[in-house]
């Protein structure tokens, strides 16, 4: 395999968290546009570099144009995992409170315009999927002789790189990594995976807030 494939997966797997990393010490709201391009630069980088050095690089990353049963599956795992994720959080605000600085991470998020907003969800969303989904596992198999030990090193590395949200908040983003992977694996399918991603962070980003703001705002006039 050429090396510039191996180097193409330590990007994968650990450029996002060093990347915001980085930004964090710079004193960069993470959320800002540049750290946002970063990610996307970071995920054009895979791209290239398994264009440049693998043939069938397309059908590795899963770009195919998905099949009624890939979206299926899709939207089937989006709905399951949104339950899940509602039973989680309304079971931690009865043990558990947020950290200063994660209370600060949701606000500095909060209080960004709906199309930013927008815009890092669909970043998180592509740039994520196509990193630890498309490259880590669907090229980091070949790499590694084995789509589990790719699958294994993909989920923990997206686990851990959310560590900055708090402990409570990796076994959600475990469950959630766990589902989108086993669906790359059985579809094949980057796309399926990214609409999953879109959904989820969609709720809890764009959706979520606005019902709080109404309710809110119901509250104050009734």
């Amino acid at each position: 395999m050429p090396p510039l494939l191996y180097v193409g997966l330590c990007v994968a797997l650990f450029g996002s968290p060093l990347l915001l990393m980085l930004f964090r010490w710079l004193r960069f709201n993470q959320f800002s546009a540049v750290p946002r391009l970063a990610l996307w630069v970071a995920a054009i980088t895979v791209l290239v570099i398994a264009a440049a050095d693998t043939v069938a690089w397309r059908v590795d990353i899963g770009l195919g144009w998905p099949t009624w049963q890939s979206l299926g599956l899709a939207i089937l795992a989006a709905a399951i995992l949104l339950v899940v994720l509602s039973a989680y959080v309304s079971m931690r605000g009865k043990f558990s409170v947020a950290s200063p600085e994660q209370l600060e991470l949701q606000k500095n998020l909060l209080r960004l315009p709906f199309g930013h907003r927008c815009f890092v969800v669909m970043t998180a969303a592509v740039t994520e999927e196509v990193l630890f989904r498309g490259y880590a596992i669907g090229v980091g198999q070949h790499l590694l002789g084995s789509v589990g030990l790719a699958c294994v090193l993909s989920i923990a590395a997206f686990t851990l790189g959310h560590l900055r949200w708090g402990l409570a908040h990796l076994v959600p983003v475990f469950v959630c990594t766990l589902v989108i992977t086993l669906l790359f694996t059985f579809t094949q399918n980057l796309w399926a995976c990214i609409i999953v991603h879109a959904i989820l962070d969609g709720v809890g980003v764009l959706v979520m807030p606005v019902l709080a703001k109404r309710r809110q705002a119901a509250q104050s006039t009734g």
